[in-house]
Parts: C-alpha cells; sequence; structure tokens
C-alpha cells in the first residue's frame, strides 16, 4: 500500500494517475472539510480509457499539521510519496509555509520512522539549492548560501529537506527529487483560469530572467523509477531545459497562435510597481498581484543540470513546447 500527500496539488495529482495506472493500490490524504472533485475529474482527462482509475484511490482524512492523523494513514502502509507543500512568494505567507513546509515534513518523517515505512520519496524543490555563484550550472552538489535574495518559499523548502536527511541519518530510507518549475495541467478551476489569464495578457511581455522547467509527467515518472530502485539517502535534480522567460513565453506563444514576446520589462520599474502593489495590498487587507520575491524571481538568471538523474535512468526529459501542447490539451479537456 502506498500513501500520497498533497494528492490534489499538480505533482499529486499526476502521481495518482501513475500509481493506480501501474495497478499499485494508494491512499492519498486529504484535509478535513476539502472534496477530491478536481481531482477526479483530471484523473478522467488523463485516463479517457480507463475511467476507473479515480475510484482506485482510497482518500483519507488528514493534514500533515496533525501527527495523529498521520499515523493512522500510514497504517498498512509501506510507502509514501511526500508532495504536500505550500508555495508563495507573498512575505506574509512566510509563517505558514515554515509551518506546512519544514513542520509537515517533520511530522511526515516522525510518521514513518514510527511506522517502519519502507521508503520515502519527498518532493523537494530547485528553490532549495540555493543562489549559484555568476555563470555556474546549479546542480544536486550546489551548498545553500544563506542570502536576502532567497525566497521564502527556498528557505521553506531547504528547511524541510533537512528534516528528510535527519530522517535518513536515524535510519529513515528516502529519496529527494529536487524538480524545477514543473510544468502541467492545474486540478483546480482557479489555477487553470489564472494560468489562460496570464498567458492571454502578458506574453507580449518578458523579463531577463533564466529558469529550468520540467515536464510534471517526468517528475512523477522519475518518482516512482527512484522509489522502485535500490537508491537511498540520495537528490536528484529533475529538469528538461533552461530557458529565458522570453523563449518560455514564445514557446507557450507559438502554440496559442499568439505573437512572439517583444517588449522588454525593467527590472527597476518592476520592482517599484511590486512595492506599490505590497503597499496597497496591505492597505485594504488583500493579496498582492505581485510581489518583489516575484519580481527577483522573475529577474534571476538560474540554469540546473538534471545529468546525475539521467544517467542513473538513461532517462530523456519531455521537451517543454511538448510539455506545454499536452497542458493546454488537458486545461481544455477539463474546461468542457
Amino acid at each position: 500500500m502506498i500513501l500520497v500527500t498533497g494528492g490534489t496539488g499538480l505533482v499529486g495529482s499526476y502521481l495518482l494517475y501513475e500509481l493506480t495506472r501501474r495497478g499499485h493500490k494508494v491512499k492519498a490524504l486529504l484535509r478535513p472539510g476539502k472534496k477530491p472533485y478536481e481531482t477526479r475529474k483530471l484523473l478522467s482527462c488523463l485516463s479517457a480509457e480507463n475511467e476507473h482509475l479515480s475510484d482506485l484511490v482510497e482518500w483519507v482524512e488528514g493534514d500533515v499539521l496533525d501527527p495523529f492523523s498521520l499515523q493512522q494513514a500510514m497504517q498498512g502502509v509501506d510507502y509514501v510519496y511526500h508532495c504536500a507543500a505550500l508555495i508563495s512568494f507573498n512575505p506574509r505567507d512566510l509563517g505558514k509555509m515554515i509551518e506546512v513546509n519544514i513542520d509537515g515534513t517533520a511530522n511526515v518523517v516522525n510518521a514513518c520512522l514510527d511506522n517502519g515505512i519502507k521508503k520515502l520519496c519527498h518532493v523537494s524543490s530547485i528553490a532549495s539549492l540555493g543562489q549559484a555563484e555568476k555563470g555556474e550550472i546549479i546542480n544536486e552538489n550546489t551548498k545553500w548560501k544563506t542570502s536576502r535574495l532567497n525566497s521564502g518559499y527556498a528557505v521553506s523548502k531547504y528547511g524541510g529537506e533537512r528534516e528528510v536527511w535527519r530522517g535518513i541519518e536515524e535510519g529513515l530510507d528516502a529519496v529527494i527529487v529536487n524538480p524545477s518549475v514543473i510544468i502541467g495541467a492545474a486540478c483546480h478551476p482557479k489555477a487553470t483560469n489564472s494560468l489562460f489569464h496570464s498567458i492571454k495578457n502578458f506574453i507580449p511581455f518578458y523579463t531577463t530572467g533564466i529558469n529550468g522547467y520540467v515536464d510534471v509527467r517526468d517528475v512523477v515518472q522519475a518518482m516512482v523509477l527512484l522509489m522502485e530502485s535500490d537508491i537511498s539517502g540520495e537528490r536528484f535534480v529533475l529538469n528538461s531545459e533552461n530557458l529565458s522567460l522570453r523563449e518560455f513565453f514564445g514557446k507557450t506563444a507559438v502554440i496559442l497562435g499568439k505573437p512572439y514576446p517583444r517588449v522588454a520589462v525593467n527590472g527597476t520599474l518592476m520592482a517599484l510597481i511590486a512595492w506599490l502593489e505590497e503597499t496597497r495590498s496591505r492597505v485594504t487587507r488583500s493579496r498582492p498581484l505581485i510581489t518583489r520575491e516575484n519580481v527577483r524571481a522573475a529577474m534571476s538568471k538560474s540554469s540546473y543540470s538534471a545529468e546525475k538523474f539521467r544517467s542513473a535512468f538513461g532517462f530523456t526529459f519531455t521537451p517543454i513546447s511538448g510539455s506545454l501542447t499536452e497542458a493546454f490539451r488537458i486545461l481544455g479537456s477539463m474546461k468542457k
């Protein structure tokens, strides 16, 4: 039996599809009061010929912040995939991110140790690798450096990863994956509409930033391969391509039949707009549309290498153009 945390998220949803498609018995943790309707809808879109797959998931009520519920959920479980996390670039969410991404991961690790779980796969992030020196390609050996440039999300994911390393030292078999920006069809209507809206309105604009991108299907396949292997106590960067934001938007523009991005956005101007937006949000007690952490992420130039995973498994990552095409196909199906 397998337990998946974060089963209603992007990675978790695709992982549920992959595991059930392979015939595994799966439990998925579901926070109290939540319904997995959108996840079931996505599973149906992904498995048009196997619509019964969503019925193979046993949803169990629980929360990574509730140690008792984790103990209950892990009864009869052999393997755990920890996908649950909070992602935000809003400084006001830092406390909650620390709680979910660090304390929640500590609870999962402790429950795995208490219940004799055979192996844990923890979904971390390239954000936990920190900042590289200028021109350096970031990989599994890049050392974390404390810096004001690290986002709150990066700090929380780095802290969560430390809890997994602590569990490994205490005897837990575990692997860590560090995916770059994950491309895939989100489950929730709000996320879907937001994606279409953002691309429609901002595709003419671009910043000078560079980042890594990877297909969500590659991420879950990598996770399963690692869990089925004898590998333990290691981390793996998962990344298909390093692209400038202009290149990324350009690939999207081709798919949507829109003009190639042509307007470069000044970082100083963006930072000023973000500061004004953060100020407005504090006054109105609403969420900011853009923050200075968003701006730093959009302007940073970071490249990543997944050579370690490629070499270990002879793995070929999906080109990002194909990832975007498939994501929009699924999103279109979910809107019907």
